[in-house]
């Protein structure tokens, strides 16, 4: 019986920190934070691991998926609008359209991570990614 009551006490715990993580952002503040910022699924730990970003700019028109490892991978551009709740998805090489929810939630950490973004229906990764303040310098191999 203590057993058990210590387990329910520490699932509580855990459950509290991470919902402490996950409030969405307001769709307006969303929607700011979602442009001129790199997501990733993973933060590389060697140059061969693979990882997903995404990078929303509309100042060029567009954005950018990347299936890659470091130093090398693939890419594919598309265009896209946001609201504070939903991007539409265009990729024009294959004349492809999506519309997904998503939402942002503030993060602490790991570093160098402030942010997750999340795509209820990721048409490229897998959904979930993760970014930082530009104004933070992040990299995982520096030469």
């Amino acid at each position: 019986m203590r057993r058990s009551l210590f387990g329910a006490f520490g699932l509580s715990l855990f459950l509290v920190a991470c919902g402490a993580d996950a409030e969405a952002l307001p769709a307006d503040e969303a929607r700011q934070q979602l442009t001129d910022r790199n997501w990733i699924d993973v933060w590389p730990e060697s140059k061969d691991e693979q990882l997903h970003v995404y990078r929303f700019t509309p100042s060029m028109g567009g954005g950018v998926f990347q299936d890659r490892t470091v130093f090398q991978g693939n890419f594919e551009l598309f265009q896209f609008e946001a609201s504070g709740e939903q991007i539409r998805f265009h990729f024009p090489g294959p004349e492809e359209r999506v519309t997904t929810a998503y939402r942002i939630e503030p993060v602490d950490g790991p570093a160098p991570f402030t942010h997750r973004l999340v795509l209820e229906d990721d048409p490229r990764g897998p959904g979930t990614y993760y970014g930082w303040n530009e104004g933070q310098t992040a990299s995982p191999f520096r030469q």
